[in-house]
């Protein structure tokens, strides 16, 4: 995706949006800083039905509807969505313990000289 600074996308607006309609992306930047991205309205609608087939599948696949609200609004990162499908399994209470005793054994055995 190419990067143009908002002094430029001010004085090629009409250019850009050519651009955009011909399914270019661009991403706006204020002093380094991504604030906004330019694209074709097909491309925005792609990405909008893409994200309610992820929201729809993640519901049939179990996932808590108040757990993709707060993903969605920001309050938490998507890979909780991943957890939140696998918090029940046994087999992921065993891997998280399993992880805690070699971390306790590793600084056990950092402590030791030779």
């Amino acid at each position: 995706m190419e990067s143009v600074n908002i002094g430029e996308a001010k004085s090629q607006f009409s250019k850009l949006v050519s651009r955009a309609a011909a399914g270019e992306r661009l991403l706006i930047r204020r002093r380094e800083r991504p604030v906004a991205v330019l694209m074709s309205p097909a491309e925005l609608e792609r990405l909008e039905r893409a994200s309610q087939l992820a929201t729809q599948l993640a519901l049939a696949l179990g996932q808590s509807a108040e757990l993709l609200q707060q993903i969605a609004q920001g309050e938490v990162h998507p890979a909780m969505a991943a957890f939140g499908l696998w918090q029940d399994e046994s087999d992921l209470e065993a891997l998280v313990e399993e992880i805690y005793n070699n971390r306790q054994d590793q600084v056990s055995q950092a402590s030791v000289k030779w």
